[in-house]
């Protein structure tokens, strides 16, 4: 696969939709994995730093034997925002804030930004249903418009 909009010899546009749209879909993969660690209790941890990003493109690049590093770039560049966005994000479960350099360090980091509500664990609460929601809508409304925009922006003809 070549750059966004490129001609290729042999590659018509219905193939090039797909390729796009295959990346469009693995970023968006990789943008929500690092939560998995829900699963095993220990979020905000490993899978919430910028090497578990790197890997994650690696195994990419390892996946399509290096025929295709923009994907495996989308794949490092969406997890890593996620490292990002908890990062900026508020927390209230310690420790505080995201393994953000592990392998290289276990130290967490926390941005103190509060840009965007912590997402409560705590299923017992009365307002665990509500709060979350309203984080969501909230990370929703910031993000949004920047989705939009960047869609735009990419489909505009020069």
């Amino acid at each position: 696969m070549g750059l966004v909009g490129a001609r290729e010899p042999g590659v018509g546009s219905r193939a090039r939709g797909v390729a796009h749209r295959s990346v469009r879909l693995a970023a968006i993969a990789a943008a929500v994995v690092p939560d998995v660690d829900f699963l095993w209790s220990r979020h905000n941890m490993e899978t919430h730093s910028l090497g578990a990003a790197v890997l994650a493109g690696l195994a990419v690049l390892a996946w399509t034997r290096g025929r295709d590093p923009r994907l495996a770039l989308a794949v490092t560049l969406a997890w890593a925002s996620h490292v990002l966005f908890d990062w900026l994000g508020s927390d209230d479960t310690p420790p505080l804030g995201v393994m953000a350099l592990w392998p290289l360090t276990s130290e967490f980091y926390f941005a103190h930004a509060y840009v965007f509500e912590a997402i409560s664990r705590r299923t017992w609460l009365p307002n665990f249903w509500s709060h979350n929601l309203g984080a969501v809508a909230w990370e929703l409304a910031m993000l949004g418009p920047l989705a939009v925009l960047a869609g735009w922006w990419r489909t505009r003809r020069p």
